[in-house]
């Protein structure tokens, strides 16, 4: 953010980050992909905001997108079964209409839950 952010930018930032952590803790085998995207919805709705797009795609061997989307996405009604080592984007752009913010995050499916395979921060970043 160029400037002092407003504080519905930083709030906006705050939840987003929270959302993707409780998703990334919720993306272990044997949970769904709806699964993933209901905790981040419950996280976002809780702080007043809403997504309406899918949050994540598989990556890898089918990378999307295609035009077939034969793919596993983060979204309502997708049932597929997360299994250790699937690979996804999870991609948490929040629009609204004057502001917006994103967090991109790659990750494997673990044991312990979705491992970020970047260390990229995840935060507000500010210019004076």
């Amino acid at each position: 953010y160029l400037g002092s952010p407003p504080s519905e930018v930083t709030n906006l930032t705050e939840t987003i980050v929270e959302g993707v952590d409780a998703a990334l803790e919720t993306a272990r085998p044997g949970a769904t992909c709806e699964e993933v995207e209901a905790v981040w919805q419950k996280v976002l709705n809780r702080n007043g905001y809403h997504k309406e797009s899918r949050v994540g795609y598989s990556i890898g061997v089918n990378y999307p997108p295609d035009w077939g989307e034969r793919t596993a996405s983060l979204r309502p009604g997708e049932t597929t079964v997360l299994q250790s080592g699937m690979c996804f984007h999870f991609q948490s752009g929040v629009w609204l209409d004057t502001i917006g913010a994103a967090v991109s995050e790659p990750f494997v499916v673990t044991d312990n839950g979705g491992e970020r395979l970047c260390n990229a921060p995840r935060e507000l970043i500010v210019i004076d």
